[in-house]
């Protein structure tokens, strides 16, 4: 495993000979899975899809998802595994808007981005996935983050180049569900507040709430919720600040009522998560 802190991990080929099991789940970093090998399924929100190899399995951050795969010694799974936190790609997709645009409406449209993509072995996406895993091993250290970056702004600029171009990964919905994320983006540490989103929009409360829900499957308060909390995670990442002040600069002032939401959204309370991180 190549694995610098813990927000940046990447497997390639791992592989399962005789048992996998996994439960649903979810976690703050964007995840891309490389199906190699393996037959089963994925299922997300209560929908199957047929996972087959050469396919690219995309979770974007607190997307709850779950894979069954039959696996036998004739019939192993092997996959490339790669999770990492999108705020770590920020400083690198400054210089390129169109890509900046197209990671950011993946990483935050949980709903809208298609979960499993027909990707051949002779893509260059692929090839980045083998390449990085046979050059890192040899890297110094200090190296490790650069080349990251580097690998990193590779994979999102080969997806956003994929044959079918953006349309391969990003569902096409009403325009009024891009403004209503890009809204709670800017005003999650602000108390929400439906009436005021809905009046800059020039659409009334109920259409606003069943418009988002419709579209992504889930509602505003809770993608709210999980925004506040995906920015509270990179705030125990990235500072000491109290668990308090955290809570307070993502929009959730009460302590105990930050717990609870971090608690449930990311399985383990705000204090633990960040000592994992320390370890």
């Amino acid at each position: 495993m190549v694995q610098a802190k813990r927000w940046f991990e990447y497997e390639y080929r791992r592989t399962s000979r005789d048992y996998f099991r996994e439960v649903f789940h979810a976690h703050s970093q964007m995840e891309l899975t490389y199906v190699h090998e393996g037959r089963g399924l994925l299922i997300i929100d209560g929908v199957s899809y047929s996972i087959e190899p050469n396919v690219l399995l995309v979770f974007p951050p607190f997307q709850m998802h779950r894979i069954q795969i039959q696996v036998t010694e004739k019939e192993p799974f092997i996959r490339s595994v790669l999770l990492f936190e999108p705020a770590m790609l920020h400083g690198y997709l400054n210089d390129f808007p169109s890509l900046k645009s197209f990671f950011q409406r993946l990483m935050l449209q949980q709903a809208n981005v298609h979960p499993v993509n027909a990707m051949p072995e002779n893509e260059p996406f692929a090839a980045l996935l083998r390449q990085f895993s046979v050059t890192m091993g040899g890297k110094r250290e200090a190296d490790f983050e650069e080349n990251m970056g580097v690998f990193l702004l590779s994979l999102v600029h080969q997806l956003k180049q994929s044959p079918e171009g953006e349309s391969a990964f990003l569902k096409k919905h009403n325009h009024h569900v891009e403004e209503i994320i890009g809204w709670i983006e800017e005003h999650y540490t602000e108390p929400f507040r439906l009436e005021e989103l809905a009046g800059e929009l020039h659409l009334s409360p109920y259409h606003v709430a069943h418009l988002f829900k419709e579209s992504t499957g889930t509602t505003i308060v809770a993608y709210t919720q999980a925004t506040r909390i995906r920015h509270a995670c990179s705030l125990l990442r990235k500072t000491t600040l109290p668990l308090s002040e955290v809570g307070y600069r993502v929009g959730i002032a009460n302590p105990s009522y930050f717990s609870k939401i971090f608690r449930q959204i990311m399985g383990v309370a705000p204090l633990t998560y960040r000592q994992h991180l320390i370890k």
